[in-house]
């Protein structure tokens, strides 16, 4: 209730009918008729996810947040009740294509473009998308692009170079233009909920995909061009948001001496903290929190599980549990990368040549660091790793 109503009122917003009203916890708690002690968890819950931002003591829900968590509740309120044909909440900003200003670096005269939704959606059709799709990972406010998911990563690199791919690929569907200036592309992903860190240090490794052009000696207009393999990669990124593939194949590297001292995070929370954690996973996720007790062994500092999986190869024990484990080390307990060697060893299952993953296709599609280092679950794996945990508890057992 809490999270439909801050929905709410982000739409109230958008059409200036809420006369600048202070979204407070009381003011949630009053006009939802909940106890304010009552909202305070899940509300902090919400804040501490990056799901909901505070500023001056009032709450608002962060858009590119929205359909992910709509997702969630179709997916518990109507997907989990037998609905035969379930209808999935869609959010359909309102797209406004009017002439957008765009500065070339060289010249001060202004490129106009305007584009109309129908040849949106030809252009769309171009690359097999529509206009759900580009509107699931886009939207367009008074000539805007703004990403509302998708460009998250496991590192500042990954996340600036997914950004900077997704919203150039945008601009050249929508405007037909391969190139902005610099400032309104930083404006661009602040708006998004990027933390820009290094952004043009960072896309110096990527030139093949996007090209930092410098304006006139002295002069600080730079801007960015998206080159022909750039749109490739953003298209191919954008499929893998919408359609849950995982066909993105630029690598985001790392320095081998980071990795070598890079450490596993370490497990600590609090009982309380464990119990909001698997109360939040279990909601979001529509799973049922016995069963999920049952199988696993959650402590302050670990969490195991209770029955070793029946595999024929030692690999695959070993992977499919590093995959139970890790999804939820990173929802329950808020850990991203992990010991592999620990973790295995507290579910009493051979930690034996962790190296040998390494030669793996699914731990090279799943994991994004080397099987000895501190183990980490990418995007794809997170996704395919929840797929697993799901059907554990159904049935007992998991495919890859």
């Amino acid at each position: 209730r809490v999270i439909i109503y801050l929905i709410g009122r982000y739409f109230v917003k958008g059409t200036n009918l809420d006369d600048g009203f202070q979204i407070t916890s009381r003011a949630i708690s009053d006009d939802l008729n909940i106890a304010q002690t009552t909202i305070s968890g899940p509300l902090g819950d919400y804040v501490k996810n990056n799901i909901v931002e505070v500023k001056n003591g009032s709450h608002s829900i962060k858009y590119y947040g929205i359909e992910n968590e709509l997702d969630a509740l179709t997916g518990k309120y109507i997907t989990k009740k037998g609905t035969a044909n379930p209808t999935r909440t869609k959010i359909r900003p309102k797209t406004s294509f009017g002439k957008v200003k765009r500065n070339q670096s060289n010249i001060k005269e202004e490129l106009s473009e305007s584009l109309s939704a129908e040849d949106l959606e030809k252009e769309l059709k171009k690359h097999d998308l529509t206009i759900d799709h580009f509107h699931s990972v886009f939207n367009i406010i008074d000539g805007r692009i703004i990403l509302m998911r998708g460009w998250t990563g496991y590192s500042t690199t990954e996340s600036n170079v997914k950004a900077t791919l997704l919203f150039l690929t945008g601009n050249k569907l929508v405007y037909g233009l391969d190139e902005v200036a610099s400032s309104e592309l930083r404006t661009a992903l602040i708006e998004s909920g990027l933390t820009l860190k290094n952004h043009s240090t960072t896309l110096k490794g990527y030139s093949a995909y996007v090209v930092h052009k410098k304006g006139p000696i002295g002069s600080t207009r730079t801007s960015y061009r998206i080159t022909l393999i750039g749109i490739q990669k953003g298209i191919k990124l954008i499929k893998d948001i919408v359609e849950n593939t995982s066909n993105f194949d630029l690598e985001f590297k790392q320095k081998t001496s980071s990795l070598k001292n890079e450490k596993p995070e370490n497990i600590n929370i609090s009982e309380e903290e464990l119990e909001k954690g698997i109360h939040h996973f279990v909601e979001q996720n529509s799973i049922d929190k016995e069963r999920l007790r049952t199988f696993f062994d959650f402590q302050k500092d670990s969490v195991s599980i209770c029955n070793q999986l029946k595999e024929n190869t030692r690999k695959t024990a070993q992977l499919k549990t590093l995959m139970l484990l890790g999804i939820l080390l990173k929802k329950v307990y808020d850990v991203s990368s992990f010991s592999g060697k620990d973790t295995l060893k507290k579910s009493r299952i051979t930690y034996d040549r962790l190296d040998l993953l390494d030669r793996n296709k699914h731990y090279k599609i799943y994991f994004s660091r080397k099987p000895k280092s501190a183990m980490r679950l990418n995007y794809a794996g997170e996704k395919k790793a929840l797929e697993m945990l799901k059907k554990y508890l159904e049935e007992g057992r998991c495919t890859l």
